[in-house]
């Protein structure tokens, strides 16, 4: 081929790729060297290196998991050999009737039979010298109480049994306080529960269906909670600690293994756990025990009222309160003619707002201020009366000293 002398020779394609390759990559090598101490930097501080060489580096840095700061193997440690397996024994007597002849019932014809039931539950020993504390309805009409204690591995020490004696029972609050011989024993004293916080740790110990002692956790989900309709007497710490059958009568601990409640029952549409269980607080616990322990059984004292809610039912009083402004309150229902309120001049349809400086919200919470009265003390309470005729509110104030039931 023949050189053209009228056009300049064209330079390659891969020259000019090769030139634009080396400003390039001098480019890129001169950004990289600029920035590689702000870079190192980032990826190796000096205050806070994770070379292992580094004598200096902080050890705090590294997993807690080896100091134990997340188990609670300390405070299960302390309460396991206090909580203790319950066994309740009841013979049932039935006998054969006209209505099972006429129903052709097989009792009829096998006669008067017994029947023999058990329950199961838990319990605490809250004193060296054996006295425990269960559920009333874990011992309810036995005829024979056990105790088992636990061995190590958590399960029950059938070598390590005792027959125990029933104290006293009060189904109110749901606790029974039962007593073995025996002395130095482990045991759990209650620990104050006025100062729980909703949020704080809880530990469950119990012998769930039987299977052995186990111990679940949860938060404080709720303080004080009342008007379940559970008990007569109710101050309920509610948790999400799973309490399941078996379980009745155990200990709930703090995160330092301290008694703050004993486990009572579930709120459950299924029957079993769904996350909402209640314990006694351990204040209550401690006084109706100490009571049951003394005489045998609890005092309760009464004004002789019968109280309802101010929004339990719909008539006009209520209605006007509403309207007033009257929002919580205990209506008085109905007066006992030789009760401590009637004889102060208390009236039917008076609202009860406040007692000994606590206000009112609920029938219960008048309930729960009077039973815990004591014999020698007047209750200064607060109420108003509706005039019928005119809608006049007066406010009045009594002192009323309760009654022994």
């Amino acid at each position: 081929m023949q050189n053209n002398p009228s056009h300049k020779p064209v330079k390659p394609l891969n020259f000019w790729f090769t030139v634009f390759l080396a400003l390039g990559l001098g480019l890129g090598l001169g950004l990289l060297f600029g920035q590689l101490p702000q870079i190192k930097n980032i990826i190796n501080p000096s205050n806070n290196s994770f070379d292992a060489n580094d004598e200096k580096r902080d050890k705090s840095i590294y997993s807690k998991n080896t100091n134990h700061s997340q188990s609670y193997a300390h405070a299960v440690k302390r309460a396991r050999s206090a909580v203790v397996n319950v066994f309740s024994e009841k013979n049932i007597h039935r006998s054969s009737s006209f209505w099972d002849l006429l129903l052709g019932e097989e009792e009829f014809l096998l006669g008067p039979q017994n029947r023999h039931e058990k329950s199961l539950g838990s319990g605490v020993i809250i004193s060296a010298d054996g006295y425990i504390v269960t559920n009333s309805h874990v011992i309810k009409g036995a005829d024979k109480i056990y105790i088992s204690f636990e061995a190590e591995d958590g399960q029950e020490n059938k070598n390590k049994q005792a027959e125990a004696k029933l104290i006293g029972a009060d189904p109110k609050t749901d606790l029974a306080l039962l007593k073995i011989e025996g002395k130095d024993l482990p045991y759990l004293p209650f620990s104050e529960s006025d100062n729980l916080q909703v949020g704080d740790i809880a530990l469950a110990v119990g012998n769930p269906f039987g299977i052995g002692q186990t111990v679940t956790m949860g938060i404080v989900s709720a303080i004080k909670r009342n008007n379940l309709g559970i008990l007569d007497q109710e101050d309920f710490i509610q948790t999400d600690a799973a309490i399941n059958p078996g379980n009745s009568g155990g200990a709930l601990i703090d995160a330092d293994g301290n008694l703050i409640g004993i486990n009572t029952a579930i709120f459950s549409r299924s029957g079993g756990y769904q996350g909402i269980c209640f314990a006694v607080p351990s204040k209550l616990a401690l006084k109706i025990t100490t009571e049951l322990k003394q005489k045998g059984h609890v005092e309760r004292m009464q004004l002789g009222v019968s109280v309802i809610d101010l929004n339990e039912i719909a008539n006009p009083l209520t209605a006007y309160l509403l309207d007033k402004g009257y929002k919580e309150g205990a209506l008085i229902a109905k007066l006992s003619p030789d009760g401590a309120a009637n004889k102060a001049g208390m009236l039917v349809g008076s609202l009860i707002t406040e007692i000994n400086g606590q206000k009112i919200s609920s029938a219960k919470q008048v309930l729960k201020i009077i039973s815990e009265s004591q014999t020698d003390q007047e209750l200064k309470i607060k109420a108003v009366l509706v005039d019928i005729e005119t809608g006049e509110i007066t406010q009045k104030a009594y002192s009323i000293q309760p009654q022994k039931k």
